[in-house]
């Protein structure tokens, strides 16, 4: 079977200028500073935020970006739906090259970013809304209020109908943004970190229906940033691993765990753990690399990720440090790696603090 490619970059490239101080100010003091940087020129400093970077997505696949926040993975999604132009290479969206056909790449994406249900009308309702937009990009009336009324069910936004986006929590708008997808139904869909800052119910729905009903049912091709690494293996039929502009590694979810499966893995919740004690875990033998997160800071529970190559030799040691240091240990258990222990075999970094 002879694989159909959507989308397809070719060291596809974006800097930006570091701005220093000198470059903000008011009045007499900005136009001096503005003066001395014509007259004696200094050299510009950039930041890389995609490099060189090589990626396809196959026609109808769930495709993940996986990496911390900063990585480059939204400026990959802007260069990829014509938002931002390239400094270097380019990429094919839909058979359209962003440098050169960039009006037909923007009508071949729907992109959804964090903070974009700013761009709804704040005076009209829900359903005016989701109405407006559906006319604006050409739906005929009826289909308009037809896929209008279908996305209010589906999404659970029945009962707000009325209201307008600015008395919504953040999981309603969140909907109502996907609400545009479904009227569009465009061949593509970029979603930037679509469930950041939703209770876990809101992120539920919302994950359901892009899989479910977007991908799936409608056969859209969807890309989607995200630091939650649960939410790459939920959902995603391939991942890239992103880290300061670069991907280093693209695989399915299954397969690049299998590229850390060497060791063992195991997982303590306890509480009392001090960053002192988690020194001396790492320093054992045995331990390859700790990862800890505060789950409860109220009643100081964490949870710590050890990476062992040998965790029954490990263990006296381990038992003995965390006995004498007072620690309140839950459990204490063998689990299989996750793309987080991908991620930080990789880059030696965590994906998320906290």
């Amino acid at each position: 079977m002879v694989k159909d490619s959507i989308i397809e970059t070719f060291d596809l490239t974006k800097r930006f200028e570091v701005s220093s101080h000198e470059d903000v100010g008011y009045g007499l003091e900005y136009l001096s500073r503005l003066v001395k940087r014509k007259l004696f020129k200094r050299e510009r400093r950039f930041t890389v935020a995609v490099d060189r970077v090589n990626l396809k997505v196959e026609r109808g696949e769930f495709f993940g970006l996986l990496g911390p926040n900063g990585a480059g993975k939204t400026t990959l999604l802007k260069l990829l739906a014509a938002i931002l132009y390239p400094d270097e290479g380019t990429a094919y969206v839909n058979g359209y090259d962003i440098r050169k056909e960039r009006r037909q790449v923007r009508s071949s994406i729907n992109i959804i970013v964090s903070g974009g249900w700013l761009g709804f009308n704040w005076w009209l309702s829900v359903e005016q809304n989701l109405k407006f937009f559906g006319r604006l990009y050409g739906l005929p009336k009826k289909l308009a209020e037809e896929r209008t009324n279908e996305a209010l069910k589906i999404l659970g936004l029945e009962e707000h109908r009325n209201e307008v986006p600015f008395y919504l929590s953040s999981g309603m708008r969140q909907k109502l943004l996907l609400g545009k997808a479904f009227l569009l139904r465009s061949p593509i869909l970029f979603l930037d970190e679509p469930t950041i800052g939703l209770d876990p119910k809101a992120a539920y729905t919302v994950r359901q229906f892009v899989k479910e009903k977007l991908n799936k049912e409608y056969g859209m091709t969807v890309l989607m940033s995200t630091h939650y690494m649960e939410e790459a293996e939920m959902l995603c039929d391939r991942v890239a691993i992103m880290d300061e502009g670069r991907i280093v590694a693209v695989d399915t979810p299954d397969n690049l765990k299998k590229l850390v499966k060497k060791g063992e893995f195991l997982e303590i919740k306890a509480a009392n753990m001090t960053p002192e004690l988690i020194k001396k875990i790492e320093g054992l033998e045995f331990v390859e690399n700790v990862v800890t997160r505060m789950i409860n800071p109220v009643l100081g529970i964490s949870v710590i990720r050890i990476h062992t190559s040998n965790s029954r030799a490990l263990m006296p040691e381990l038992t003995h440090i965390l006995q004498s240091e007072g620690v309140q240990i839950r459990f204490i258990r063998n689990i299989e790696p996750t793309l987080e222990d991908v991620f930080m075999n990789m880059t030696g970094k965590r994906l998320r603090e906290g």
